[in-house]
């Protein structure tokens, strides 16, 4: 009877991981037949299990009944219970034990440690997933996953979204932290509105610099999800908000009506997505819309009041790179003007004002709008438009470049003195640190541009080759070192420099110690 029972139950599961494991490699139409696969499988083991463990009560061995039911019910409906009962109720403890047993592949505690992060509600759910995770070490995905679950269970959205977005750099991957890293990430954008972050997972915007967040994407610029540039595998839900992106954004290979309906069978929750799917049906294919035509300019307008209308024009509405290079060339035009500087003579004259005064007057306006756009232009992350070279464009990259590039240098050595002050961090907090650098670093160089970028790579690339070599030979977090040299390798590329590129190939091509085992990148 056992062999009876055995046999065919160990052939679904079998059928069951390899139509996930098909799954997660896969977003094209065919993931809708493999999430059939999996589900008819599952349904068959429950089936299955259900009636050998009764036909045991039956017969009077009800204690191999419970037994059986731990080994062959339990793994089933484990992974359900946990979305459905354990995570919405809060009972962290027995979500980890759950996810143990749904089997989600090799070191099932890292998929347990997240789901128990998932459900932690209270400050003592927070401790003990805390003190699981700080037990693991080095460092990898599912620790840094189980922090940022953490922090949006405690309402802090925006370092859960930066630190689910950096396992992109981790060569530690686990398919079901990736699932549930990339299923809090579509939600998360599904609920704020932004389409088109599960186009883009990890959260780069396809719109110039600039444009509105919320103005619609022109559908050239998009292109349905690639497999092979996803951070991570897509559950059912996932691939269904990834659809209704798709719809919403314009992408190329959008999925049709009938396919998006498909798509939101097979995904939970459907009495919530149906109002979704709904609304990504009815939206209107977005359309580039012309801008409306202007009235025509008085004739020559005096280029002093043109330049300090579109100074106020800044402060009357949100800044855009468009706005800012607006004012830059009105000021520069307008201090470089022959009017202008006749102007200045004549107020000179009648103020008797001594020898040099328009020329210090000029420079006087210059400095101070060159403070306020840098002040702006800082709050806003925008860099100096390209190519403006007057008084106020010129002083405005310098101010610009000249501060990012101080604060850069500043923050590297601050944290490369970390491996000097005599106290053990927590793992996580290194990453972390990380972290916040490399979002510092890329919003500066996104806004300096490349020359920026070359001046700030050489100092990032001395600490940060000093601190990938620590925590690889003295804190044996291997997993970060190897993602602190890799960023550093693609930056050495950007700038074309030989020597960081040689020596970032060698720290590269190291294996990497993993739970998974020893990974060659």
């Amino acid at each position: 009877m056992r062999s009876m029972i055995a046999l065919p139950y160990l052939v679904l599961q079998w059928l069951r991981q390899s139509a996930i494991g098909a799954r997660r490699r896969d977003r094209t139409a065919r993931y809708l037949l493999w999430s059939v696969i999996a589900g008819v499988a599952n349904a068959a083991m429950l089936a299955l299990a259900t009636s050998f463990v009764l036909f045991l009560w039956a017969v009077g061995l009800w204690w191999l009944g419970l037994a059986m039911t731990a080994v062959l019910v339990v793994p089933v409906i484990a992974s359900a219970a946990i979305r459905l009962v354990l995570v919405p109720a809060g009972y962290h403890r027995l979500a980890y034990q759950a996810a143990l047993y749904s089997r989600p592949g090799p070191d099932p505690a890292a998929y347990a440690l997240c789901v128990a992060a998932w459900a932690a509600r209270d400050g003592v759910a927070v401790a003990w997933v805390s003190a699981q995770r700080d037990a693991r070490r080095p460092l990898g995905d599912a620790e840094v996953a189980a922090t940022a679950l953490l922090a949006a269970g405690r309402g802090d959205a925006a370092t859960a979204r930066e630190l689910l977005r950096s396992l992109a750099m981790l060569v530690e991957d686990h398919p079901a932290v990736r699932e549930l890293a990339g299923e809090w990430l579509a939600c998360d954008a599904a609920e704020r509105g932004a389409w088109h972050e599960p186009i883009y997972p990890t959260g780069e915007d396809p719109r110039p610099t600039g444009e509105a967040v919320g103005a619609p994407t022109p559908r050239a610029r998009l292109s349905p999800i690639d497999p092979t540039r996803a951070s991570w595998p897509a559950t059912p839900l996932t691939y269904l908000l990834e659809g209704i992106a798709a719809r919403h954004t314009g992408a190329a290979g959008a999925p049709s009506a009938r396919e998006l309906w498909a798509r939101w069978l097979v995904a939970p929750r459907r009495r919530t997505t149906r109002a979704l799917v709904v609304e990504a049906l009815a939206a209107a294919a977005p359309v580039r819309r012309e801008s409306p035509a202007e009235a025509p300019a008085a004739a020559d307008p005096a280029p002093l009041p043109c330049a300090v209308a579109a100074h106020l024009a800044i402060d009357a509405r949100p800044i855009t790179a468009e706005t800012l290079a607006s004012a830059v060339r009105a000021w520069d035009a307008a201090l470089g003007d022959d009017t202008t500087r006749l102007w200045l003579a004549r107020r000179a004259l009648e103020l008797d004002a001594p020898l040099g005064a328009v020329e210090r007057a000029i420079r006087d306006v210059a400095s101070a709008v060159t403070d306020h756009l840098a002040r702006v232009a800082d709050a806003a992350q925008l860099g100096a438009p390209p190519g403006a070279r007057g008084a106020v464009g010129g002083g405005l990259a310098r101010r610009l470049r000249h501060g990012r590039l101080d604060a850069l240098e500043a923050a590297f050595s601050r944290w490369a003195e970390r491996r000097h002050d005599n106290t053990r961090h927590p793992s996580i907090d290194e990453w972390r640190e990380f972290i916040a650098l490399w979002t510092a670093y890329g919003a500066a160089v996104a806004a300096g541009g490349l020359e920026l970028r070359r001046l700030a790579f050489p100092h990032a690339f001395s600490k940060g080759s000093n601190m990938a070599a620590w925590l690889w030979n003295k804190r044996e977090e291997y997993a970060l070192s190897h993602a602190i040299s890799r960023w550093l390798l693609d930056e050495a590329l950007a700038v074309g420099d030989t020597e960081a590129i040689e020596l970032g190939h060698r720290n590269c091509e190291l294996a990497v110690p993993t739970r998974l085992g020893r990974i060659q990148p």
